[in-house]
């Protein structure tokens, strides 16, 4: 009977992990869809030609570019995430006290080591943005954000009834709220964000009077790719064509 119990937790937790990893990846197909929408300003040809400047190993930096490519999506994603994965961080280990406590003694603190790196990535981030703009305001919402979060969770606690439950159905759910709250987010700025994840430029052109304002997607000897920020058009160059080249900051 203990067999057969074990067997068939064991056959769950594996299903669990199965859907978990279906969804991240699912998200993350969809992330870089929404992304290559975004900065071609949902143009399907343009699309179409920025994906054939792409490599798998570009997912990194087109995560990364999204949240650094907007100042104020930055912001938000900062002041959001920072209280979130301090509770997923500080909730694990509270449950984990709790049920070593009530089921298993002996048995030693699980760490959350992906909270734990996610929050400190966030710290460093936080620090980076306030140092680079002087936002010295954003920890401070940061502060209010968490404050409003631990008000709810200390009205809604000995609430009854359908608030109650769901109180308590989200305390004991936490880490997996604060993981779909970060990847919805994440989500939502690949689809707002239109900015590519690479630096914008002014490319001065042979025989044309304006510089070209726009987005280097592929340096190739012989030729860039380039993809223009007002019309969104995908435009390719010769080096031959190119007197120089120099980045824009203006974030």
């Amino acid at each position: 009977m203990v067999h057969e119990e074990q067997a068939e937790q064991s056959g769950e937790e594996r299903r669990h992990g199965w859907g978990s990893g279906l969804t991240l990846t699912t998200a993350a197909f969809l992330f870089l869809l929404l992304r290559l929408f975004a900065v071609s300003g949902y143009q399907w040809h343009t699309a179409f030609a920025v994906l054939h400047t792409l490599d798998l190993d570009d997912s990194i930096g087109i995560l990364l570019g999204t949240v650094l490519a907007d100042s104020v999506v930055a912001a938000v994603l900062l002041v959001v995430l920072l209280p979130a994965f301090l509770f997923r961080v500080v909730g694990g280990f509270v449950l984990a006290a709790r049920t070593r406590e009530e089921e298993q003694p002996d048995r030693g603190p699980r760490v959350d080591m992906t909270g734990i790196v996610v929050l400190a990535i966030v710290v460093a981030g936080m620090t980076a943005y306030v140092l680079s703009f002087g936002t010295w305001w954003l920890p401070l919402a940061s502060v209010l954000v968490t404050a409003v979060m631990v008000g709810l969770g200390t009205l809604t606690r000995g609430a009854h009834g359908q608030v109650g439950e769901a109180s308590r159905w989200a305390g004991r759910h936490l880490m997996g709220l604060v993981l779909a709250a970060s990847v919805l987010a994440l989500l939502i700025s690949a689809a707002v964000v239109r900015t590519p994840w690479m630096p914008k430029e002014r490319i001065v052109v042979k025989g044309h009077e304006k510089p070209l304002r726009g987005y280097v997607l592929e340096a190739e000897p012989g030729f860039l790719k380039v993809l223009t920020e007002e019309d969104r058009e995908f435009v390719i160059l010769r080096d031959g064509e190119v007197e120089s080249r120099e980045e824009i900051v203006e974030h």
